[in-house]
């Protein structure tokens, strides 16, 4: 094991599958305490179980992240199981819906901006007063390329403005806990390999996944692991002086048009 974040616990929402899984496990293999937070319970107990065959600390909390009264819980429960609370990852979350915003039903944008916004409202909300006890924290949301540029069709205006309101939201919060030093930034990934993607990549024809790949620059999609790296690093003291920021992760997608 290595030690990076050495006696820090840390929650991971979304940690069943994809990304937070990825970040769960390689915060669990840098020394964290890890509280795996799913909705699914087979997968977020899968990813419990990977942590301890590889000797990490790790325990599962079912939990939808759209709901206060369980978001309350999974911060008491973390902080009854291991004393307090140093790192939050806002990570859960719902994909696009590609539709325009006149298809597009109220029920379908209230899904989205509750699922990808207000979640992180509501984690921030009961996870900051705990990190204000220990003296500071670090927050880190996975945020988008889809927070810093619109997009068409593809991904649907409902996913783009969640994922801008989490990039404004986390300046704000950087600014108004920055005396308690707890420090918040998002990680903006590009397309990843996560078993959603693959399988809406799975159903282009080769013409559709080859443009999906041409979208990087650097010629491939992220993984898992490219995004937890980044997470990381801001989870850890090698970015103490950074907060309110923006780390994108895309393979070169966002540097220019050729």
């Amino acid at each position: 094991m290595a030690n990076r974040l050495k006696n820090k616990v840390a929650i991971v929402t979304g940690a069943g599958s994809g990304i937070g899984q990825g970040i769960a496990l390689l915060f669990a293999h840098e020394g964290a305490n890890v509280i795996v937070a799913d909705i699914n319970l087979e997968t977020m107990t899968e990813t419990v179980e990977q942590i301890q065959s590889d000797g990490g600390d790790a325990t599962g909390i079912q939990v939808d992240v759209t709901q206060s009264d369980q978001v309350q819980r999974l911060i008491e429960q973390t902080v009854a199981t291991y004393t307090k609370l140093d790192i939050l990852i806002n990570n859960a979350g719902v994909g696009c819906v590609p539709k325009t915003i006149v298809e597009l039903t109220e029920e379908e944008w209230n899904d989205v901006i509750a699922a990808d916004l207000s979640s992180v409202f509501l984690c921030c909300k009961y996870a900051i007063p705990e990190m204000v006890k220990i003296g500071g924290g670090s927050i880190i949301t996975t945020s988008s390329i889809s927070g810093l540029t619109g997009q068409r069709l593809r991904l649907g205006g409902a996913y783009n403005a969640a994922k801008g309101g989490v990039e404004l939201l986390t300046k704000s919060l950087a600014l108004d806990f920055a005396k308690e030093n707890i420090r918040v930034n998002t990680v903006c990934p590009a397309w990843v390999e996560t078993q959603l993607v693959k399988q809406f990549v799975g159903e282009l024809d080769e013409k559709g996944k080859q443009d999906v790949l041409d979208l990087h620059p650097l010629g491939r999609m992220g993984t898992p692991k490219d995004i937890a790296q980044a997470f990381l690093y801001l989870a850890s003291e090698e970015s103490g002086w950074v907060t309110g920021t923006s780390l994108v992760v895309d393979g070169g997608y966002m540097a220019g048009k050729e």
